[in-house]
């Protein structure tokens, strides 16, 4: 091999010196864009395989990040869901008790209108009632129109007529005089025109008993025997029914005014025609 190394030597030499500088150029030009191209190319694979490097850095980040949304959205599904269940419970609850409010409610109107209508019965029987004794005392008021010493009033639910005792007794305070006889004529009409009324005789005097009376013990046995003496006259002399009247003594208890005086005994000495209608019931809650 050392023999035949001269040789190749020369060989090759002798090549060169055949090769034409141009064309070396050429060659060498040729090398040396290869060789550029070559270290674009690497520099080019070197950015590309950092990118690379990044991105899977950056994929690796968002994948973590995909995780960590889907595990809170798949908590936000669960809560979701529970709240919704919760709604429905919620909404069956509200529905359940609007049920009950509203039949509550219906109750309630129901009671109140039944009350309300008994209320209203309640307030036409009051009327009706009023306008019975409000007639009961025009027609009084007309039957004593002419009489002197009377004196008409509604009292609550009757109606009272009040004879001036000196209209009606002598002077003693017994026996009826004949102004008190012509009352009596008056009211013993209406009464028999009305036996569906019936009235109270209410006496009453002064605290003096009469003069040379020696019967009487007191005042409540004079004004009972005042009140009975009306009575007794309605019935004997007008056929009165005795079941439409009740004599009532009430004595020197009542007085309106003094009795030292003798117009304030007087005054004290009176007698009421207390009259008690049958009147329309008040209905009551059933």
């Amino acid at each position: 091999m050392r023999k035949g190394l001269p040789l190749l030597i020369l060989t090759i030499a002798g090549m060169s010196a055949c090769v034409k500088p141009k064309i070396y150029k050429a060659e060498v030009r040729t090398r040396e864009l290869g060789e550029a191209r070559e270290s674009v190319f690497v520099k080019e694979l070197q950015d590309r395989k950092a990118e690379t490097a990044k991105l899977t850095e950056t994929v690796g980040a968002l994948n973590r990040t995909i995780g960590n949304q889907e595990t809170m959205l798949a908590d936000l599904r669960t809560e979701l869901s529970s709240r919704t269940q919760q709604m429905g419970e919620s909404s069956s609850k509200l529905i359940s008790e609007k049920i009950a409010l509203e039949k509550e409610l219906a109750a309630t109107k129901a009671q109140l209108d039944n009350r309300s209508a008994i209320v209203q019965k309640v307030r036409n029987a009051q009327n009706e009632r009023k306008l019975q004794l409000d007639n009961l005392k025009n027609n009084l008021t007309k039957v004593f129109e002419k009489s002197e010493g009377v004196a008409i009033a509604m009292e609550g639910e009757t109606v009272v007529v009040n004879f001036n005792d000196k209209y009606l007794f002598d002077l003693a305070g017994i026996n009826v005089n004949a102004n008190g006889k012509s009352l009596l004529s008056n009211l013993a009409g209406y009464l028999s025109n009305h036996p569906d009324i019936d009235v109270d005789i209410v006496a009453f005097t002064d605290n003096a008993l009469p003069k040379d009376n020696k019967i009487l013990k007191d005042t409540w046995e004079w004004s009972l025997l005042r009140a009975t003496t009306l009575v007794r006259l309605l019935i004997r002399d007008y056929n009165i029914n005795a079941n439409q009247m009740t004599p009532v003594g009430k004595g020197e208890f009542y007085p309106i005014t003094s009795n030292e005086t003798p117009e304030g005994r007087q005054k004290n000495r009176r007698t009421l025609i207390v009259f008690r209608p049958e009147l329309q019931k008040i209905p009551t809650a059933e």
